[in-house]
């Protein structure tokens, strides 16, 4: 149809013969084109963006958002008269349209992804879809690109409104590109992290309360994110221009990185057990973590005025590795340990490969062993950034840096010790059943529980239930010894015994590996690469 338009504007405007044929083959070469590239579209973005305009949530909410900035625009302003023609009065409008859009980014978008994929797991479309060409990783991008396509229309519509703010004076656009930066960054991770609860619900009331655990996620995090967006536009930017893009920088680049972590899990779980759901988690988790230990290293030998002021993101980051890796490190501890022919035949070929991507295959073994050298490189990063910070100078004692240390090291070994028995525990379990990876979390908090709870209790009893003090026989019991750490009174050979527990471990961890170290890759039979070949084609 529009190669025959143009051909008829052309004879129309009396254009030459020529002039004709060559906009004939140039809109016929746009047309080839948007036809190969609307093929190679995600179908499930189509289908998604079809649905998603015509609901009744996106017209309401689109409505809802226009009416809203109106009133805003002409009850803020009159609000403001007079002193709106002398006095800068961008803040208050600027606040009042961030509100308005905030909650449809933060909050409407990422429930309205996490209902629709989760009513294709609940109403069973999911499994049409899975025996389709498409794969769980269309699917989940299909929904994501669905939310930000909302959002990008969103964000269109209120745009002239912010672009009037800024006509008020009071606001540099700076600012305000920043405002607009950490909403878009905001927006896309909070749909990540709906669309990963999505697949956990299992039963009527596991839906109710994944449903109440989105929903409190998203407005913990819409309230955060709007206390620093509100202090930063009535403030102004306290930060000097270098932190501010390093921050920016490094708050995108993590958003990437736990989106995708994020995405691969959620993907996993929609991946049937006959194929490989554990490889792509754990680059991903690997990735995450040089990405985050790559940051800090950053900002530990580029700060070099306000020493302080790394401890900021030292500590967080600390704490976010410590979290990923303990209940990453359960769930790869128990997995499954059966291995379809499918998965055989994409384990390492060669004996370089077996080598170097041996704990990158399924398998709880083989996932124990990436956890604990997972454990060891966030402790070993973090005794190094320790020492690196004290060196370079910091407000922190030595007899704190000192504390710091025993703290990350005696951490360390209690997790991997716990995750060996919560391989054992999972691997006792699977003998007769077949549980899910999560039972892994359920496993580790039982261990946790009892090895502070038991020691605890033999000695309160041993004492007739009178108060007593710590001894060696509370060194199972992680809670009272951390907490002697921390209160500066460490239990003696600490340092020695938490390094002997981390290389017992480890070993005892290399050992269960077993069979798997000689697994060797099987062929692919013929009748699959002749599949495979029809479906390239």
């Amino acid at each position: 149809m529009s190669t025959v338009n143009a051909v008829s504007d052309a004879v129309s405007s009396g254009d030459s013969p020529d002039r004709q044929t060559a906009m004939t083959r140039w809109m016929e070469r746009i047309d080839d084109w948007s036809e190969r590239f609307g093929d190679k579209l995600n179908p499930i973005l189509v289908k998604e963006t079809r649905q998603a305009l015509k609901s009744r949530q996106f017209v309401l909410t689109f409505s809802v958002l226009l009416v809203a900035a109106l009133v805003w625009t002409i009850g803020g302003s009159l609000s403001l008269m007079p002193l709106i023609y002398t006095t800068p009065s961008a803040p208050r409008m600027l606040i009042g349209y961030y509100i308005v859009l905030a909650i449809p980014m933060l909050l409407v978008v990422p429930l309205a992804a996490y209902r629709s994929l989760e009513s294709e797991i609940d109403d069973g479309t999911l499994e049409l879809l899975s025996i389709t060409a498409l794969s769980p990783w269309q699917i989940v991008l299909g929904k994501l690109a669905s939310a930000s396509l909302q959002m990008m229309l969103y964000l269109v519509a209120l745009f002239p409104c912010v672009a009037y703010a800024y006509t008020l004076r009071g606001v540099d656009l700076p600012t305000i590109s920043l405002m607009m930066a950490v909403l878009i960054t905001a927006g896309l991770g909070l749909t990540v992290v709906a669309l990963a609860f999505a697949p956990l619900a299992r039963g009527r009331s596991g839906r109710i309360t994944t449903l109440l655990v989105v929903l409190m996620v998203l407005m913990m995090g819409e309230y955060l994110i709007g206390i620093g967006v509100v202090y930063t536009i009535v403030y102004g930017n306290p930060l000097t221009v270098g932190w501010t893009v390093f921050l920016l920088v490094t708050m995108i680049l993590l958003t990437i990185s736990l989106s995708h972590l994020l995405l691969t899990a959620t993907a996993a779980q929609l991946t049937p057990e006959s194929e490989n759901r554990s490889s792509g988690v754990r680059w991903s988790l690997l990735a995450l973590t040089i990405l985050i230990v790559g940051c800090n290293a950053f900002a530990i030998e580029w700060i070099l005025e306000e020493r302080g002021q790394v401890l900021y993101i030292f500590f967080p980051s600390l704490v976010l590795l410590a979290s990923l890796w303990t209940f990453g490190g359960a769930l790869m501890a128990s997995e499954s340990a059966s291995v379809t022919p499918r998965i055989q035949r994409e384990l390492p070929g060669n004996f370089l490969s077996r080598m170097l991507l041996l704990f990158f295959t399924p398998g709880p073994a083989t996932g124990l062993v990436f956890a604990c050298l997972g454990i060891l490189l966030v402790m070993t990063a973090a005794l190094l950034g320790l020492e690196r910070i004290q060196d370079l100078g910091s407000p922190l004692r030595p007899r704190e840096f000192r504390t710091l240390r025993l703290l990350a090291l005696t951490y360390s070994a209690y997790l991997i010790v716990s995750l060996l028995f919560v391989r054992a525990i999972v691997a006792i379990v699977r003998i007769r059943n077949h549980p899910r990876v999560e039972i892994g979390l359920a496993a580790l908090i039982a261990v946790a529980v009892l090895a502070a709870l038991v020691p605890y209790s033999i000695a309160l009893h041993a004492n007739d239930y009178r108060p007593f003090s710590y001894s060696g026989w509370q060194t199972t019991n992680w809670v009272w010894t951390l907490s002697q750490i921390v209160d500066g009174q460490t239990p003696a050979f600490t340092l020695e015994v938490s390094v002997l527990f981390i290389l017992i471990s480890i070993l005892i961890a290399i050992a269960t590996v077993g069979r798997r170290a000689l697994a060797m890759r099987t062929a692919t039979p013929e009748a699959v690469l002749a599949e495979q070949q029809k479906e390239k084609v």
